[in-house]
């Protein structure tokens, strides 16, 4: 199940990454950040912060960072999908879904991935059976990645 991209900025733009935050954790102005104590991690100091105007958060204790898509998937312990429904529900925005074929995005990329593995196929047989390779195989059974 897919989204129309223009539904997953609106939902990214139309709520506030400290709003959300602040329903789990409680968070202090600092600046131009937003600071608590991390969800994911057990601390004493604050070091998980929230960049508003950037929509973003990072923990300099655990490292967890990501968007606000991120804080619900991690927080809540769901998919991509749930999180994207869940803050679309709480800002009332009606999502659009794709259905049938893929996205032209997604439909490149399978391309891509196929062309590299056909790569990879090409110059795993030539480095095997190839007169030309024997030196690259010499060379890679001497360290001991002879296969």
């Amino acid at each position: 199940m897919a989204f129309v991209e223009d539904d997953i900025e609106r939902v990214r733009a139309s709520t506030s990454i400290v709003e959300v935050i602040q329903q789990y954790v409680a968070l202090r102005k600092a600046g131009r950040n937003w600071v608590g104590l991390c969800p994911f991690h057990t601390e004493k100091s604050g070091s998980f912060n929230v960049r508003e105007e950037t929509g973003r958060y990072k923990c300099f204790g655990c490292q967890a960072a990501g968007d606000i898509f991120t804080f619900v998937q991690e927080i809540e312990h769901i998919d991509f999908v749930s999180s994207v429904e869940k803050l679309a529900a709480r800002a009332n925005i009606t999502l659009t879904y794709t259905t049938g074929g893929e996205s032209q995005d997604r439909q490149r990329r399978k391309k891509l991935i196929s062309a590299m593995a056909e790569a990879v196929d090409w110059y795993h047989q030539r480095l095997l059976h190839s007169p030309d390779a024997r030196a690259a195989r010499d060379y890679l059974r001497d360290r001991g990645l002879a296969g």
